[in-house]
């Protein structure tokens, strides 16, 4: 499997292309899970065509960048949380080259992958994992939440594709980003990969690479991130 975790759908911009051009072709099958969204956001089969299908913004948002790669529309499926099966989705896992999980919501991405019943057929999966945001999280074992208005502070299991580390999306230098980090180090003594939205990480076979923005921390870091807090803060 190789692991591939993302911000937004900005993949294709210059701080990453070169590190996925050989992972994403004109031949790539590639399958998105949009899972993450919210309870009522879409309730039904045809709020799920209204926000996804073909000619909507985020229909366009999502392809945009595996077009880029010379992905061809007629090889991009979806899953749709309505309509497909247990027997659908696997088949369409099976299927393809590359899953995609899109951001938003972990928790709510996580309950529909247990809905229909899936998530031991990605555990297995043998091709291309990405995601964006909380499709990046939940391919950890475990992950902590950034304080936002929809989260406090917290941790939430993943899928366990990958572990021993951490990540903090959408970074950017703010003091609650910056407690975050500090609290995840000293609760877990993992190391971070921070992932600004030009940043990513890129994992296979065990070899990371960081691709744009993105940098480590770790427990050595902390005194630093305590004199970055306090400088933000004023304390």
């Amino acid at each position: 499997m190789t692991n591939i975790l993302l911000n937004v759908s900005n993949f294709h911009e210059s701080w990453a292309y070169e590190a996925l051009a050989p992972y994403l072709n004109p031949d790539s099958h590639v399958l998105i899970l949009p899972l993450s969204y919210q309870e009522g956001w879409i309730t039904d089969a045809m709020e799920w065509r209204d926000r996804y299908g073909k000619g909507t913004k985020l229909y366009e948002e999502l392809v945009e960048p595996f077009f880029m790669y010379g992905v061809r529309e007629r090889n991009i499926r979806w899953i749709n949380y309505y309509e497909d099966t247990h027997a659908s989705a696997v088949r369409k896992i099976e299927e393809a080259d590359v899953l995609f999980f899109t951001g938003g919501y972990p928790d709510w991405m996580m309950q529909r992958l247990y809905d229909l019943g899936i998530q031991e057929t990605i555990r297995a999966y043998d091709g291309i994992v990405m995601g964006t945001s909380a499709g990046a999280l939940i391919q950890l074992d475990e992950f902590h939440l950034t304080p936002e208005e929809d989260y406090e502070y917290q941790y939430q299991e993943g899928l366990g594709l990958l572990s021993g580390f951490d990540i903090e999306v959408h970074y950017e230098d703010t003091p609650e980003h910056i407690l975050s980090m500090i609290r995840a180090l000293e609760d877990t003594g993992k190391t971070i990969a921070v992932l600004p939205n030009k940043g990513g990480l890129l994992i296979e076979e065990g070899r990371f690479e960081l691709l744009g923005e993105a940098f480590l921390l770790d427990l050595n870091d902390l005194d630093e991130l305590y004199q970055a807090y306090d400088s933000l803060t004023g304390w």
